[in-house]
């Protein structure tokens, strides 16, 4: 007599032949880190009993440790892939009791690094003559580095040297003791800064030139300077006249035609006297 034996269930492969079409990258980065998207496209399966295709991908050829179910669709959208790490891909499909094909040929993707972008503000800076001290704010995506110098003495990078993703760099500028402005930048984040600083404010000195009798002494009277600058001055003798003498601050300078006041720091006096020739 025969007898019936219960089978046991197996699960068999719906025979299938699946081709990847097209790999694109839809957004190459948003961040350093997770950024980078990836469409992956292939061939509709003929079969009827087809009821919907799953993707596989991982870090390592063969190992898929994520697996994406698209339904009955023949493209998927996989996000949240690190940028400068190789992803392998692979797809079956599998039928409406739950049976599989094997993979698909496998492809692969390395998302690009992230081109880092970088902004300062402010991008300029005037100080006064004193002195001052001030901050920049640098704008970039998350682990871009970037670094702060300086193109003159007076002008310190004091924080912020170095940096990675957007941060603050702090700056000094020392006092201008010169009369003329000046100005000088800082490089950060391949962009320039630029500071422009007043010169000194000079303070007056005065001159004062006086002449004897039997000549002239020009500018006479007192004249107002600005401290650090110069000043000439021509002593002519009258008719019948010769120079005698010409003082300053009360020494001789001898019997000179022009005397001229240098780097003049404060208050002066000059004075001529002259004798008659015979």
């Amino acid at each position: 007599m025969a007898t019936n034996r219960p089978h046991s269930p197996r699960k068999t492969h719906v025979g299938l032949r699946l081709f990847l079409l097209a790999l694109a990258i839809l957004t190459p980065f948003a961040s350093p880190a997770l950024a980078a998207d990836v469409t992956l496209a292939w061939d509709a399966n003929t079969e009827t009993a087809v009821s919907g295709y799953r993707v596989g991908y991982g870090t390592a050829s063969g190992t898929y440790s994520s697996t994406v179910d698209v339904g009955n669709w023949t493209s998927v959208n996989i996000s949240g892939l690190v940028t400068g790490r190789t992803y392998f891909f692979a797809c079956k499909a599998y039928d409406s009791a739950g049976r599989e094909s094997a993979y698909s040929g496998e492809v692969s993707y390395t998302p690009p690094a992230a081109a880092c972008t970088y902004s300062i503000s402010p991008a300029s800076q005037s100080v006064g003559s004193s002195g001052a001290t001030g901050s920049v704010t640098v704008t970039t995506q998350a682990g871009c580095a970037w670094s702060a110098s300086s193109s003159a003495s007076w002008l310190s990078v004091t924080a912020g040297s170095s940096g990675s993703g957007t941060g603050t760099v702090g700056y000094s500028a020392a006092a201008n003791t010169a009369a003329a402005s000046r100005s000088a930048t800082l490089s950060i984040a391949g962009n320039a800064f630029t500071v422009s600083q007043q010169g000194a404010t000079a303070s007056a000195v005065t001159i004062t030139a006086s002449a004897g009798s039997g000549g002239t002494i020009s500018p006479s009277g007192t004249a107002t300077v600005a401290s650090g600058s110069s000043k000439t001055y021509a002593i002519r003798p009258g008719w019948f006249y010769r120079i005698y003498d010409v003082k300053v601050n009360g020494v001789s300078v001898g019997a000179v035609k022009s005397y001229t006041f240098t780097n003049v720091k404060n208050s002066q006096t000059i004075s001529a006297t002259f004798k008659r020739k015979f």
